[in-house]
């Protein structure tokens, strides 16, 4: 099962209205942040459903540099704003259910991606975007996100509600869906899935217990594209994942 985000929303739920003008130094007001939290996510493999399981979040950040579950990031540009960042981390990896027919031979290692994330903010709104790419040659692809998103408090709590879309081009999505010739045998077809763009909406909720710990709350909903359904290693189901957790920072 693949966590990734729920564990990226976990991140923009903490540094949800923390930018600001950034003072000198790669670790200027750096702060740790450590959590546990309870997520369940949709499996889109034939075979499997929703799953559940405890997804522990560890993050370093200052005003120049992020360090956690989705990554190493630098901010080059980091104000109350805009703020700028290149990256580098783990990508999605398919998650195909073990000991079923339909998947057996089908091999992938996790791929290293590099890009870029950039959000401006503005009267309570933002814009964010993001491209990452394989740089690891493990499947060459790539993929871009574009987000449109309010923060606002009610209260203690702090809100953040976005919606927006998801490209991957078509070598992304036939290392995570498709099904090649040499991998085709009776069991699966070959399939070339193509490229994709596929909406969301995702939520993120958090409330300060004290000046360190909080609890939050994410809910993100994915319309998942025919091409991907249409593959022979798919169900009919779209993507989501919910999670409440639990997070101390010092």
């Amino acid at each position: 099962m693949n966590f990734q985000r729920s564990a990226a929303l976990v991140t923009a739920c903490f540094l949800a209205g923390a930018s600001g003008a950034a003072a000198d130094g790669l670790f200027a007001n750096g702060q740790f942040t450590l959590g546990l939290g309870a997520f369940a996510a949709s499996d889109l493999y034939k075979g499997e459903g929703t799953e559940a399981a405890a997804l522990p979040f560890v993050s370093y950040d200052s005003d120049r540099l992020h360090v956690g579950w989705d990554g190493v990031a630098y901010h080059f540009l980091n104000g109350e704003d805009l703020e700028v960042s290149v990256r580098i981390g783990a990508g999605e990896k398919p998650d195909f259910p073990e000991n079923k027919p339909l998947f057996a031979g089908l091999k992938r290692s996790t791929p290293i991606e590099a890009g870029f994330d950039v959000t401006y903010r503005f009267d309570g709104f933002y814009m964010a975007g993001s491209a990452m790419a394989d740089v690891s040659n493990e499947h060459d692809g790539y993929h871009v996100e574009a987000k449109f998103g309010t923060e606002f408090q009610m209260g203690q709590l702090g809100v953040d509600i976005g919606a927006g879309a998801r490209m991957r081009d078509g070598k992304l999505n036939n290392f995570l869906y498709g099904v090649s010739a040499s991998e085709a045998n009776a069991q699966r077809a070959a399939y070339d899935v193509g490229s994709t763009t596929e909406p969301f909406v995702d939520m993120t909720v958090i409330y300060p217990i004290s000046d360190k710990v909080s609890v939050l709350g994410t809910v993100d909903y994915q319309l998942v594209d025919k091409k991907v359904h249409d593959s022979p290693l798919t169900n009919n189901k779209d993507r989501y994942s919910v999670g409440l957790g639990l997070i101390y920072s010092f």
